[in-house]
């Protein structure tokens, strides 16, 4: 999961999201703080996490 900062605010966007957000993270210049693989966090795009949480 990336910390993407953006014009609009900060967002974390998982591998999967960040390919269909491309053009506006060239166009707008996004920019990333940082990259985190925490199994709490979610996407703010599909609400899903990068880490999978077994039981």
């Amino acid at each position: 999961m990336k910390l993407w900062v953006t014009p609009k605010g900060d967002r974390w966007l998982c591998d999967e999201c960040q390919k269909q957000y491309e053009k506006a993270i060239e166009q707008e210049g996004w920019r990333v703080a940082f990259e985190k693989w925490e199994p709490m966090l979610r996407c703010s795009a599909c609400g899903y996490g990068d880490v999978e949480i077994s039981d």
